[in-house]
């Protein structure tokens, strides 16, 4: 690509809890996946939960994400990734968008059932665990998914001690490999993702470790590139006009 056909992605955090400096932190995080001719941008809803840590939060958090994302379509941008694992509210924002909608959980479990026979998610708490099972269920991807294991931390405390956070990501990925009999393993929170600790985690434990921050950038560099986007068969148009 050269710099007329330069690609926007917008990252979209559907939480308000992430403070200015981390925000631009992730920002060139995003942009450390990218390919020559892309770049990401991201943004955080104004209204919301601190952080997506239950189905409630989940709800809570569509409807910003979708008038928010509606709003990047419109100022041009190629496509959204939505930065929650467990891709809250995307077959709303697929029905109201044309450009291409990425779900990090989607994608990363894809993945995941490429590289092995099983795989299982390292997440954060116990109230994650059943929407996850959900979210493969739905994939279809059931049969793959061998467990979900948790690190007991939250969101917003992950990067208050990440040498804990560390410990307890391999711990928990160890147990998953020996235990559970996992052959790849899938970070199951985008704040997780971003404390860079993949690579480590797969030298350690000898296991692809699937990282969503990098699978969700290069899916929707692929989806840009092939001039491809969902369906609009699968996700028609909602019958009533979206105010934003």
């Amino acid at each position: 690509m050269n710099a007329a056909n330069h690609e926007k992605i917008m990252y979209l955090v559907p939480g308000v809890g992430l403070k200015p400096e981390e925000l631009e932190r992730r920002r060139r995080v995003l942009n450390s996946f990218t390919s020559h001719g892309f770049s990401v941008d991201i943004a955080a809803v104004a209204t919301g939960p601190l952080s997506i840590e239950s189905y409630c939060d989940e709800y809570v958090c569509v409807q910003p994400a979708l008038e928010l994302a509606i709003k990047c379509e419109e100022k041009g941008y190629a496509a959204v990734i939505i930065g929650c694992f467990g891709d809250p509210g995307i077959e709303a924002l697929r029905e109201a968008m044309r450009i291409p909608v990425v779900g990090p959980g989607e994608t990363s479990m894809h993945v995941a059932s490429m590289l092995g026979y099983g795989f299982s998610i390292i997440t954060i708490l116990k109230n994650v665990v059943n929407p996850l099972k959900t979210l493969a269920r739905k994939l279809s991807l059931e049969d793959k998914l061998v467990s979900v294991r948790v690190i007991d931390k939250p969101v917003l405390s992950l990067y208050d001690d990440v040498e804990s956070t560390k410990k307890r990501l391999l711990d928990e990925g160890r147990k998953a490999v020996e235990q559970d009999g996992a052959d790849t393993l899938v970070l199951g929170c985008m704040s997780e993702a971003f404390l860079g600790l993949s690579e480590y985690l797969q030298n350690e434990l000898g296991v692809p470790v699937v990282n969503p921050v990098g699978v969700s950038v290069k899916t929707a560099e692929l989806l840009i590139v092939n001039k491809i986007s969902h369906s609009k068969v699968a996700y028609p148009p909602p019958p009533k006009k979206i105010v934003v």
